[in-house]
């Protein structure tokens, strides 16, 4: 796994610093649903990582609401497989954009499980500092049982930074 390491001369951030940042984490972990916060969050991830010239993950976690689950019944696994794969492309597409131009080394992950539970478990796995957006799309939900930014600030053992 490739760690921050320091950069050019030019950088605004002394060797010092840089150390400092690097010792906490490795890698930035950006969770994504495709919304106007997580891209926010993934542009602000990328300018982050060119500053400590660190990876970035971008994480898709599908875990698509009871009545789509109903609609799937019956699918082969492989067809639902494919179905999060393209839901995973489109939000990676979207993060991306926000990102803008960047030199930053990015990996897109898609994971099938409860979002809160599958950030923090990849966030412990890879020591990765996790950047998320404040909202996301589930903001009716957010209301009666708390956001997964929420939970996952508040539960997290890693350092996370919450964009509005």
């Amino acid at each position: 796994m490739a760690a921050c390491s320091p950069a050019s001369s030019t950088d605004p951030l002394s060797t010092q610093e840089r150390v400092t940042m690097n010792k906490h984490f490795k890698r930035i972990l950006v969770p994504v649903d495709g919304s106007a916060g997580a891209g926010r969050a993934a542009a602000y991830a990328a300018d982050l990582a060119g500053t400590v010239d660190c990876p970035i993950t971008l994480l898709f976690v599908y875990h698509p609401d009871p009545n789509r689950v109903m609609g799937m019944v019956g699918l082969p696994r492989e067809r639902i497989e494919e179905i999060s794969k393209e839901a995973g492309a489109k939000t990676f597409a979207s993060a991306r954009e926000a990102m803008g131009d960047t030199s930053v080394d990015i990996e897109e992950k898609v994971i099938w499980g409860e979002p809160r539970e599958e950030i923090l478990a990849l966030a412990d796995q890879t020591e990765a500092l996790i950047v998320m957006g404040r909202r996301g799309l589930g903001q009716m939900k957010e209301l009666m049982v708390g956001s997964v930014s929420a939970g996952v600030l508040h539960t997290s053992k890693r350092p996370v930074t919450i964009v509005n």
